[in-house]
């Protein structure tokens, strides 16, 4: 199974069915079909060939995803270069990919000739139709799929490179999890760039034939314009920013045909699992993996009501997932452990081995995260490896008090870190400015958590800081108190 053979396949069976849409701009199975072979022959003619690492520098677009459709078919490996990537990390991350080719947006284009000095083909052309040649399909299993990086929370990010027969696998897994089919629309809130919008978004859809609206960057408002013009019916997105879309569903009650949400990037406060379904009436399935996977380790179900609450769901069948002890061995449901993964994961870093050693020491991939499973395998994450003995100290993890923090009725984001003198600080941010004040939150965590787990301290945000991705920027809000 390859991804180009799953997108063709997709082409000729949904020819006259909408592919992908991004404001304004629609392109259906069979354009997609007559485009990719063309985009292809444009970058074969810049040099780009089977084996080639080519660099696209573009925020989420249709032209985006056909060039890297035409990638694949070329057999060579796309690597996406974030367009919202701070200027002091640009050099990092295409330092590491080493392209022999960068395409790029307009607006990109002049930054990376100021700063890396790179002379990137513009997309619009590449994409844009133009060109005469076509290119043949040079795409198998084995072919290079996706170079995903690691978050860089402990460290400069690691890259894995990613193959097209386990992920187009895990890929249509996912799709077989969530239930998706022809009739679907997605609307992906994720950046193109992400791993996320790849195994969550664009891979599924083209095992079913789904459409794919494209809404990164989009505020919560035109994210329900997204949902109406397109008919959506899967939401798919961050915790925060599902909590922005359903926090605006709560004052407007918009007209929707959605049956599902969809979560990943970190963990999910039950709260607003609760709130899709009492004010929305969907299910929020809640997803586990990690970007180096290219796939999810565990994903909830819809209509599974056999997960506890904070739970996720089981592992997919195409990862062997577990919570182990310190001998990489299951534990009974209830234990607390590492969630490993045995089988289906990556084959390295990219240029760094003694990280990948470490990383998979006994012969399994130790996730770094702190989990425990349910009676019927659903699995929760609760922390990072390196806090788990301040959690014993503590008489219990950080995620808690997150958590507690969301159910304040005031609140529509909450992140609890450690500051700089590793004391506990809860930052939120309220849906209505004033609707609550730090005292009242405080004394709200104070009668629900453990003494030993109560913060030094609750800060009220008139805006929650995020990364370029979208996801919380727990190291910002770390370093803002205990220096």
């Amino acid at each position: 199974m390859d991804i180009v053979t799953v997108l063709e396949r997709a082409c000729e069976r949904h020819a006259d069915r909408p592919a992908l849409s991004r404001e304004g701009t629609t392109v259906s199975y069979a354009e997609v079909g007559e485009r990719v072979p063309v985009v292809a022959g444009t970058l074969a003619e810049l040099g780009v060939e089977q084996g080639s690492t080519v660099g696209i520098c573009s925020p989420d677009s249709v032209e985006a995803w056909l060039a890297i459709f035409a990638v694949w078919r070329l057999g060579a490996l796309p690597a996406l270069i974030d367009a919202r990537t701070p200027d002091d990390r640009l050099g990092y991350f295409v330092g590491d990919m080493d392209p022999a080719v960068v395409v790029s947006d307009d607006e990109n284009r002049p930054r990376l000739a100021e700063i890396l000095g790179i002379e990137a083909a513009r997309l619009a052309d590449v994409a844009g139709g133009g060109g005469t040649a076509t290119a043949p399909n040079d795409h198998d299993e084995s072919s290079p799929l996706f170079l995903s990086y690691t978050s860089g929370t402990t460290g400069d990010p690691k890259g894995v490179v990613l193959t097209s027969g386990p992920v187009t696998l895990g890929a249509a897994c996912i799709a077989e999890r969530l239930g998706y089919g022809m009739d679907d629309v997605l609307v992906a809130t994720t950046p193109v760039a992400s791993s996320f919008q790849l195994v969550a978004g664009a891979m599924p859809a083209l095992h079913a034939g789904a459409h794919v609206v494209l809404a990164a960057g989009h505020t919560p408002s035109e994210v329900w314009e997204d949902i109406g013009a397109h008919g959506g019916t899967v939401l798919i997105a961050y915790p925060l920013t599902l909590a922005d879309v359903v926090g605006l569903a709560k004052d407007t009650r918009p007209a929707h045909r959605l049956r599902l949400a969809l979560s990943g990037g970190s963990p999910l406060a039950p709260r607003i699992k609760r709130d899709y379904r009492d004010h929305l009436g969907i299910p929020l399935a809640e997803s586990y993996g990690q970007s180096e996977l290219g796939g999810f380790m565990v994903l909830g179900a819809p209509g599974d009501e056999t997960a506890p609450e904070g739970f996720a769901g089981r592992p997919l069948p195409d990862r062997l997932a577990f919570v182990a002890d310190a001998d990489n061995r299951e534990l009974p449901a209830g234990g607390v452990g590492e969630v490993v993964v045995a089988e289906g994961f990556f084959g390295e870093y990219r240029n760094k081995p003694e990280a990948y050693a470490k990383t998979t020491a006994g012969g399994v991939l130790h996730t770094g995260d702190v989990g425990v499973a349910s009676a019927q395998g659903h699995i929760k994450v609760m922390g990072r490896v390196q806090e788990a003995a301040a959690a014993r100290r503590r008489g219990g993890f950080l995620r808690e008090v997150e958590d507690v923090a969301y159910d304040h009725p005031a609140v529509r984001h909450a992140s609890v870190v450690l500051d700089a003198a590793e004391q506990v600080r809860c930052f939120v941010e309220l849906s209505v400015a004033g609707a609550a004040d730090e005292d009242e939150i405080a004394e709200h965590i104070r009668t629900r958590v453990p003494e030993s787990l109560i913060p030094a301290g609750v800060h009220v945000l008139g805006t929650f800081p995020r990364t370029f991705s979208g996801k919380a920027d727990r190291l910002r809000l770390s370093s803002l108190y205990g220096t």
